[in-house]
C-alpha cells in the first residue's frame, strides 16, 4: 500500500504537545519515505505550522476551516471528532493515522491510533482537575475506537500499561514508541555561563500539572534562595493567582510563548521544575534537558521512564519534597553539572527521525494486514 490518510486537524495556530508531535511526525515521515503518497487534513489555523506540506506532489491537501481547530475549544474538538468518522467512511480501503485520541474514529480497522494519555481515566473523581466529563469519553467512546483500531500506538511504556488495564484490547496491536526533541543539534554548554536569575515551569497551566502545587513550594523556600519563579504556559492563570498563598519571593507569569521565547527561557533558567501529577510522556523536561537546564521531575506516571538518571525527583502531593528537591540542587553546584551532563547524554535517546521511521513500521503492519 502506497497511500496514507493524515489527519493532522489536530494542529492549531499556539501547538501544544500533540500538536508538536503530530507537526514532527508528519514532517519526517514524508521526508523518510519517498515512494509514498499522503492525504493530508489540516485546519486553517494550523496552516503556518505545517508549511512544509506545501507544494508537494505526493501531497494532497485539504484545508478545513479554522474552527476545527484545538484552539476554539470544545466546539473544535467536537468538529474534529465528527469529520474523523466522516474520514472512515469517506475512505474505508485507506490506512488513517489519527495522531490524537481526541479524533479517534470509533471503528475503523484500517486506523493506526496515538494515544497520548489517559487523564481524565485517572482523575475523574478528582473535581479540582476537571475530568470528570471527559471520564465517559475515554471510557467508552475511546475505549471503542481502541478495541477496533488496527494498531495503537503510545508514547511510553507507562501509557501502555494503562492502555492494556483500561481497556484490554489486544496486545498485539500495541505499540510504544517515545517522541523525540525538537532541538537536534546536543551541544554542551559551560554550566557556569547560566545567568538565569529564576526557577523555571514551562507547560500547560491545567489543574493536573501542579503549577499550585510548585507555587506554595517555591514560597515555603523563597527567602532562602535568590532566584524568582517564572511559569510559562497557556492556561487560567488568574486561577494560579488565587491560589498563590503569597509570602516571601517573586511568582511572574508570562502566559503563552513561542518557540524563540522558550529557547531562551529553558537556555537562561538557573533550574527547571516540572510537578505534574500525571504525563503520558512529558515533553519539556527532555526540552530543558536539550539546553542545559538541571531538572526537578514528579517522580510518578512516565517521567521515571523519560528523564532517568537525568533529574532529581520529588513527590508531586507532597509540598515539601517539591521544596527539598530545589533546594537540592538550587544549593550544590556539582549535583548541578551532573545533572546538565547527564541531561544532554539522555536527550539524545529521544530523536523524531527514529520515532517518525517506527511509525512508518507500524504502517507496514498494518497494511499487510489490509491485503
Amino acid at each position: 500500500m502506497n497511500l496514507i490518510l493524515l489527519n493532522a486537524t489536530c494542529v492549531g495556530e499556539k501547538p501544544d504537545g500533540i500538536a508538536v508531535y503530530c507537526r514532527e511526525v508528519v514532517q519526517r515521515l514524508l521526508a523518510e519515505k519517498q515512494n509514498m503518497h499522503y492525504i493530508v487534513y489540516i485546519n486553517r489555523k494550523g496552516i503556518k505550522e505545517m508549511a512544509f506540506l506545501n507544494k508537494r506532489n505526493d501531497v494532497a491537501l485539504h484545508i478545513l476551516p479554522g474552527f476545527f481547530s484545538p484552539d476554539y475549544g470544545l466546539i473544535g474538538h467536537i468538529m474534529r471528532l465528527c469529520f474523523s468518522q466522516f474520514l472512515a467512511l469517506r475512505y474505508p480501503r485507506t490506512l488513517i493515522f489519527n495522531p490524537s485520541q481526541l479524533e479517534a474514529c470509533f471503528y475503523n480497522k484500517n486506523q493506526v491510533l496515538m494515544v497520548h494519555d489517559l487523564i481524565p481515566m485517572l482523575f475523574h473523581n478528582d473535581p479540582l482537575l476537571r475530568h470528570a466529563k471527559q471520564y465517559y469519553f475515554f471510557k467508552y467512546i475511546l475505549g471503542t475506537a481502541i478495541r477496533n483500531a488496527g494498531a495503537v500506538i503510545s508514547p511510553s511504556f507507562h501509557t501502555l500499561d494503562m492502555i492494556n488495564k483500561w481497556f484490554r484490547p489486544n496486545p498485539g496491536k500495541l505499540f510504544t514508541i517515545h517522541n523525540g526533541i525538537k532541538t537536534p543539534e546536543i551541544k554542551p554548554i559551560n554550566d557556569t555561563k547560566r545567568k538565569g536569575n529564576f526557577i523555571l515551569y514551562l507547560g500547560r497551566l491545567s489543574p493536573t500539572k501542579n503549577v499550585t502545587g510548585l507555587i506554595n513550594a517555591y514560597r515555603k523556600i523563597a527567602d532562602q534562595v535568590p532566584q524568582k519563579l517564572v511559569i510559562a504556559g497557556g492556561g487560567d492563570i488568574e486561577r494560579l493567582k488565587k491560589g498563590d498563598p503569597g509570602g516571601s519571593g517573586t511568582v511572574e507569569f508570562v502566559g503563552y510563548v513561542s518557540d524563540e521565547e522558550v529557547d531562551r527561557l529553558l537556555s537562561t533558567a538557573a533550574l527547571f521544575v516540572f510537578p505534574s501529577f500525571y504525563e503520558g510522556f512529558g515533553f519539556p523536561p527532555l526540552e530543558a534537558m536539550v539546553r542545559g537546564c538541571p531538572v526537578v521531575v514528579s517522580n510518578v506516571s512516565s517521567l521515571p521512564e523519560v528523564c532517568g538518571k537525568a533529574a532529581i525527583y520529588a513527590d508531586p502531593c507532597d509540598i515539601n519534597s517539591i521544596s527539598k528537591a530545589i533546594l537540592r540542587v538550587l544549593q550544590d553546584k556539582d549535583l548541578q553539572s551532573r545533572l546538565i551532563k547527564a541531561g544532554y547524554k539522555r536527550a539524545r535517546r529521544f530523536n523524531w527521525t527514529r520515532s517518525a521511521t517506527k511509525h512508518q513500521q507500524v504502517f507496514d503492519f498494518i497494511a499487510e494486514e489490509m491485503k
